[in-house]
């Protein structure tokens, strides 16, 4: 492929980055809201402050400016895609059958086991009437699953080929065969952004609660988060671009889910969700109650 139509193809993936957060700086400046004191609600969900009223952007400007760094750097490091490629499969980095072994059970740590780990901690948060356990789980949950949207739309109509099937082409593309073909699925890594998210959404929860305990769990969570993009390039399911870009996508989301969900009013899907809970009753059975104090807002 000639430099001219690497560079072109290059461009116009950089580009599908940006689309979100480009709409979301058109749109705040059209429904950003006038600085005025905010009422204290009560509920799960988010709490708003008395302080300036926040935009009523789920995205903002500042998210135009990331994103733009991120495509940067991700272009940065397509340059060196199959370097990294070629020096992840050396036999020195492969190493032995029981590292690979290992490597293929880490890699399980996907999109599913995490999302089911999400839905149960929401899950158990109803049961044992833990507000915040059931908050953590539900924005966790959302975040998950706001990830997974935007990465399949993405690598679905870009057809990206997996490194095991161009080795030698990282700029090898199949456009909209990424719906229907596993090995045109690339870019970006869904692996990388569940993990990113669940970090980012995690220590978002921790920093609402305690500002010195995020701090210790930041590392531990965003170690782990790197553990399912590395195992896929590893395992030659991924170039590096593929990660570092579902990583940004994950960082993105899980931080600004839980960003919103602690600065403005529970949306109507938190409120139904926060306000039902699952309790045994007398004869063994189980009773599903709503709190529609908390469902419809009131205090």
């Amino acid at each position: 492929m000639s430099n001219r139509n690497r560079f072109g193809i290059s461009t116009a993936i950089l580009l599908l980055l940006a689309p979100s957060a480009a709409f979301a700086q058109d749109s705040s400046l059209v429904f950003t809201q006038a600085a005025e004191p905010a009422v204290v609600l009560g509920g799960g969900g988010g709490l708003l402050k008395n302080g300036p009223a926040p935009q009523k952007t789920f995205f903002t400007r500042h998210d135009l400016l990331a994103t733009g760094i991120a495509a940067a750097v991700t272009g940065g490091v397509m340059v060196f895609d199959k370097k990294i490629g070629l020096w992840t499969q050396a036999p020195h980095v492969q190493g032995s059958a029981s590292l690979h072994h290992t490597v293929s059970q880490l890699t399980r740590l996907n999109e599913t086991p995490l999302t089911i780990a999400s839905v149960l901690t929401y899950g158990i948060g109803r049961v044992s009437n833990s507000k915040t356990t059931a908050d953590v789980g539900l924005h966790w949950t959302e975040a998950l699953l706001l990830t997974d949207v935007i990465c399949q739309a993405i690598r679905g109509p870009l057809g990206r080929a997996r490194p095991r099937v161009s080795q030698d082409d990282p700029f090898s593309f199949h456009f909209g065969q990424g719906f229907t073909h596993f090995e045109y699925r690339a870019f970006p890594s869904l692996h990388s952004g569940v993990g990113f998210a669940t970090a980012a959404a995690l220590v978002g929860e921790i920093r609402e609660r305690n500002q010195n305990a995020s701090r210790y769990a930041a590392p531990v969570l965003y170690a782990v988060a790197l553990i399912p993009g590395v195992t896929r390039m590893y395992l030659n399911q991924h170039w590096a671009s593929d990660v570092v870009s579902g990583a940004f996508i994950g960082q993105l989301i899980g931080s600004r889910v839980v960003h919103y969900a602690h600065t403005h009013n529970p949306t109507k899907l938190d409120r139904a969700l926060l306000a039902t809970s699952v309790t045994p009753d007398a004869n063994g059975g189980i009773m599903v109650m709503m709190n529609v104090q908390s469902l419809f807002g009131g205090n």
